[in-house]
């Protein structure tokens, strides 16, 4: 079956009545001119809860003139010399190329084929999205599903060479941030993988100023197949204040005035699966918001999971979050061609910059 795209958008508009009635809103909601946390979630089974708000408007109007010259005006066509209007720009700022973006990609056992893509598929992805930008001011940082460093099968062979991966550095002794799940990779080790540093620094991601940003990031995003499939874990850690404080393992990634595209990339982490991430959906979505003080136009939501076609059940938590976000696609992980997909991402990554304002 051919899985239909279903971006979908989160209704975000405030309807108000003209005499000042009554408003209501869906539990998450972006205010202009407001920074300030959700703290409504949605439930399970639906868009969102409503709260309550007014809002009031004025108008004016002019009286009559008695000045005759006025009224010869209007009779002969003059039209009076007010001079050059103002100029006002109402063009939205955007974020004019200040872009953060998370991927966060399972280390399942069957994803080989699919860091294979998402490896081909990148170098279009950003080339596209730099392409608009004169300064083209980019973070990336990639992190998997586990929090779990290494694989066990080749630290019971050390210190002697690793039967299912001769590359494996025995010698090498992970970081806490290494451990830390939510924490940005600056080196995968273990079966497909590059088992060598991909990044060499105090920041544990790209930025603008690395040589070659998609070399870089298919070293990154060569994750492997060792481990469980805890996304939700990863999201909730790399949103976490833990993670992005001053001394953090991803200190600087999120930046306030910056887009911010969560990418994720794996199968569905159900609730009821043993192996999954603690917590609900709207606690994924809520970290989300809250590390970008509550606006949800900062925000770019792009899954690659299973076929969501139908699904209506809570428990397949990706599913369900990621419509959600305003600014959302959500696509299907085994699709053959990973290339249509990213150029859609980027699209949709361009109309959310142009229309950010940052706070």
């Amino acid at each position: 079956m051919t899985a239909a795209r279903k971006p979908a958008v989160l209704a975000l508009a405030v309807l108000a009545c003209n005499s000042g009635g009554a408003e209501t809103s869906p539990g998450f909601t972006t205010q202009p001119g407001t920074t300030a946390p959700i703290t409504t979630l949605p439930d399970d089974t639906s868009e969102g809860s409503s709260t309550g708000s007014s809002s009031t408007s004025t108008s004016t109007s002019g009286g009559s003139s008695t000045d005759s010259s006025a009224g010869a005006s209007a009779s002969t066509g003059m039209v009076w010399d007010m001079g050059t209007p103002p100029d006002f720009d109402v063009t939205p700022p955007g974020c004019q190329g200040k872009i953060d973006f998370l991927f966060i990609i399972s280390r399942h056992s069957f994803m080989l084929s699919h860091q294979e893509q998402l490896v081909a598929a990148f170098p279009q992805f950003i080339d596209t999205i730099q392409s608009q930008f004169t300064d083209f001011d980019v973070q990336i940082l990639v992190t998997d599903s586990v929090q779990q460093w290494g694989s066990n099968a080749c630290e019971d062979d050390c210190p002697e060479i690793c039967m299912a991966e001769p590359a494996y550095p025995c010698a090498y002794a992970p970081t806490t941030c290494d451990e830390t799940i939510g924490a940005g990779i600056v080196m995968n080790v273990g079966p497909n993988t590059a088992n060598a540093p991909c990044l060499d620094g105090p920041r544990r991601y790209i930025t603008a100023d690395t040589l070659d940003i998609p070399a870089t990031f298919e070293c990154l995003a060569r994750v492997g197949t060792y481990g469980n499939n805890k996304i939700g874990d990863a999201l909730l850690g790399a949103m976490s204040p833990k993670l992005n404080k001053v001394g953090g393992c991803n200190e600087g990634f999120i930046r306030d005035d910056a887009l911010l595209m969560v990418t994720l990339i794996g199968p569905e982490d159900n609730a009821d699966t043993p192996a999954s991430s603690q917590g609900t959906w709207q606690e994924w979505m809520q970290a989300v918001v809250d590390r970008k003080k509550g606006d949800l136009d900062a925000i770019v939501m792009f899954t690659l999971t299973d076929d969501c076609m139908g699904t209506k059940n809570p428990d397949n938590r990706l599913c369900t979050m990621t419509p959600k976000f305003p600014h959302s696609l959500l696509e299907v992980l085994t699709t053959p061609d990973y290339g249509p997909i990213f150029d859609e991402a980027a699209a949709l990554a361009l109309e959310a910059c142009s229309a950010f304002v940052p706070g």
